[in-house]
């Protein structure tokens, strides 16, 4: 019960159901989801560690606040020495169903920047590209390594929603274009290029 109750919460606060900065109010949700108090907070209390919820002495658990522009590129970097990192350990483990996989999310990808995305696009994108972005991490074949990749992910979602009225729809097709230069690197087995062009992917994003 808990751990969907993690999924739940997680995704209704990426979606934007919930604002930035917001009071969770623990009975409402115990009461919509018909369950007692004690599982929303221990729910509550895992996501703590995702840093999208926080918690304060005496006034209960909150959505984290729009992330500040340092924030945001504290987590930029954070995100490009990790993913980097990890693309390299992994890059001699890179398969045809690897290629294939990033091949049909990019195409998805791709689809929601030609159309007129929005906010429900945008979370839609997100989750795209966190896939994406966890079968290039998946590369290293480290359970450790992609357990935390989870988590980077439901974060960046986050400050993508937070951030979504400061938002340039128009850069999602330039960056469907470098995952495709991405998967070129791939094909070619280009480590090099690959790596490149990961750093810069990385610092582009929204």
């Amino acid at each position: 019960m808990v751990d969907r109750l993690v999924v739940l919460i997680r995704d209704a606060i990426i979606a934007g159901e919930f604002a930035p900065g917001e009071h969770i109010r623990i009975k409402p949700l115990a009461d919509s989801h018909g369950v007692s108090l004690i599982p929303v907070r221990e729910a509550l209390s895992r996501l703590l560690s995702t840093r999208i919820v926080i918690a304060e002495p005496n006034r209960g658990y909150f959505v984290a606040p729009a992330p500040t522009d340092e924030t945001f590129c504290q987590f930029r970097l954070f995100r490009e020495l990790f993913e980097v990192s990890a693309v390299e350990l992994g890059f001699d483990n890179v398969t045809e169903a690897d290629i294939t996989r990033l091949t049909n999310l990019n195409g998805k990808m791709r689809s929601i920047a030609e159309g007129r995305p929005g906010k429900k696009q945008l979370v839609n994108w997100g989750h795209l590209n966190g896939a994406f972005h966890e079968v290039l991490v998946g590369l290293a074949r480290n359970p450790f390594i992609m357990q935390q990749q989870v988590e980077l992910s439901f974060v960046h979602m986050y400050f993508q929603i937070a951030r979504s009225e400061t938002v340039d729809f128009g850069i999602l097709k330039t960056l469907a274009t470098e995952h495709d230069g991405l998967i070129e690197a791939l094909k070619s087995r280009d480590k090099d290029t690959l790596l490149q062009r990961l750093s810069s992917h990385i610092n582009r994003t929204v």
